[in-house]
C-alpha cells in the first residue's frame, strides 16, 4: 500500500492504470486532494507481471475513485469485489476513451476496455471529467451524474520566470508518440521557418518526428513520464514559445488545456489549435495565440511571435496571471473537491443493470469463438463425413 500522507481526514482509495508519480495521477486526485488535507491512498499497481490490489484500503477508505482505463477484462474481478463494499465511488477520466481514433497507438487496446468503461460509467456514483466537451460525449452512455472538474495546475511546481530575449528564439513541441498526427500539421511551416531564420532552433520534448531527424536546428529530449521531473525539466528548458497543434476529431475535442496551464505556469508563450481545449480558456492575442488548422496559419504565427519580441512577452505575463488566479491548485483546489465532499456517508448500492455492456461484449466474444470453431471443424473434420 502506497500511503501518500500520512495526515488527516478523509481518506481515498484510489484505482487507477498509473503510478501516483504520473501526470493524471498527479493533476486529477493527488495535488488538488492533498492541497486539501485529503488521504490518498494508491490502492492499486498494474505495472509488474503480478499486479496487485490493496482491497483493504479500500475497506477503511471514505472514498473510492477509480480512474482512467483502469476498468478492464483484467480488472473486472477487482471492479466487482470494489463495488460489493457499498462505499461511496467515483469515476474520473480526463479522455474520451469510448471514442478512440482508429489512428492511436493504442487503440486496439483501448478498444478492448470499452464495455468495461460503460459499465463503471453506468455504476458510480459520480464521474468527474476535465472539459464540458467529455461530458457531453458522456452523457449519452449514462443517467449517472457527470461533474466538471477542470484541472488545475500546481503552481509551486511549475512555476518560473519568462526567458530572457536573446539572439536565439527557441519553440518547442512536447508530447508523447500519440501526438504524431497533430504534429503533422505544424511539420512544414515549422521547417520553413528554422530554414529561414538562423536563430531559431526547435526543442522536441518526448519524440522527434522523422522529418527533423537531420535537421540542424533541432534537438531532442527524453520524455520524463515521472510528473514532478517533467514539471522541473520544463522550467529549466531553454525555450520561449510552444507549439501545440491538435487534430481535429471527437477524440481530441474532450481533452483539457493542460498544456497552455503547465506552459504558462512555467513562462512559456503559446500558439494552440483553436479549438475545444484551448478556445476555451485562451483569449487570442492576449494569453496566447488561436491558430486555425492550415500550414499558413501556423507560419503566420509562428512569425508573428519572431516579430514581436515586446508582444510575446505580454502574453506570457497575461497567461501567468489567469491561470494562477484561476486555474491553480493553490486557488483552486477547495471548490476541486467539493462534489467528493457531498458523497461522504452516503453508501453505494450497487445498480442490477449496470454490468449488461460488459456481459454483451463477453456473448459477442464467446459467440465469435463458437463461429471460429464451427468454421475450423467444417473445413477440416466435418467435411469427411460429408461426402457423398
Amino acid at each position: 500500500m502506497n500511503n501518500i500522507t500520512a495526515r488527516a481526514q478523509p481518506s481515498v482509495a484510489v484505482f487507477s492504470p498509473d503510478k501516483e508519480t504520473h501526470a493524471c495521477a498527479v493533476i486529477r486526485i493527488i495535488a488538488p486532494l492533498l492541497a486539501q488535507n485529503w488521504q490518498v491512498i494508491w490502492a492499486a499497481n498494474q505495472n509488474h507481471l503480478s499486479p496487485w490490489y490493496d482491497l483493504d484500503a479500500a475497506r477503511r477508505a471514505d472514498l473510492i475513485i477509480i480512474q482512467r482505463h483502469f476498468p478492464s477484462v483484467s480488472t473486472a474481478k477487482i471492479l466487482r469485489k470494489i463495488i460489493g463494499l457499498k462505499i461511496p465511488l467515483v469515476y474520473d477520466l480526463d479522455d474520451m476513451f469510448l471514442d478512440v481514433p482508429a489512428s492511436h497507438p493504442n487503440y486496439q487496446r483501448l478498444k478492448g476496455h470499452s464495455p468495461y468503461i460503460k459499465w463503471i460509467l453506468n455504476e458510480a456514483d459520480l464521474i468527474t471529467v476535465s472539459t464540458e466537451g467529455l461530458q457531453n460525449s458522456l452523457q449519452k452512455h449514462t443517467p449517472r451524474p457527470i461533474r466538471v472538474k477542470p484541472n488545475l495546475v500546481d503552481w509551486g511546481l511549475f512555476a518560473a520566470q519568462p526567458r530572457p530575449a536573446n539572439d536565439q528564439f527557441n519553440f518547442l513541441i512536447s508530447g508523447t508518440p500519440t501526438h504524431r498526427k497533430d504534429w503533422a500539421l505544424i511539420e512544414e511551416p515549422l521547417l520553413e521557418v528554422l530554414h529561414k531564420h538562423p536563430n531559431v532552433n526547435a526543442v522536441f520534448f518526448g519524440e522527434l518526428p522523422k522529418r527533423f531527424s537531420n535537421c540542424a536546428s533541432a534537438r531532442f529530449i527524453d520524455f520524463q513520464r515521472d510528473y514532478q521531473r517533467y514539471a522541473s525539466s520544463l522550467k529549466k528548458l531553454d525555450v520561449h514559445a510552444a507549439l501545440t497543434p491538435l487534430e481535429d476529431t471527437p477524440f481530441n475535442r474532450c481533452k483539457s488545456n493542460i498544456k497552455w496551464l503547465e506552459y504558462s505556469a512555467a513562462g512559456i508563450a503559446g500558439i494552440f489549435s483553436d479549438m475545444a481545449p484551448y478556445s476555451s480558456s485562451v483569449r487570442n492575442g492576449e494569453t496566447g495565440l488561436l491558430v486555425k488548422d492550415s500550414a499558413d496559419a501556423w507560419l503566420m504565427s509562428m512569425e508573428h511571435l519572431l516579430a514581436n519580441p515586446s508582444a510575446t512577452s505580454a502574453m506570457v505575463e497575461n497567461a501567468r496571471q489567469e491561470v494562477f488566479g484561476r486555474y491553480s491548485v493553490e486557488n483552486g483546489s477547495g471548490q476541486f473537491v467539493e462534489a467528493f465532499q457531498g458523497l461522504l456517508g452516503q453508501p453505494h448500492e450497487p445498480s442490477l443493470l449496470s454490468e449488461l455492456p460488459k456481459f454483451a461484449n463477453r456473448l459477442q466474444a464467446r459467440t465469435h469463438e463458437v463461429l471460429d470453431i464451427s468454421a475450423f471443424l467444417d473445413k477440416y473434420v466435418l467435411w469427411r463425413f460429408n461426402r457423398k
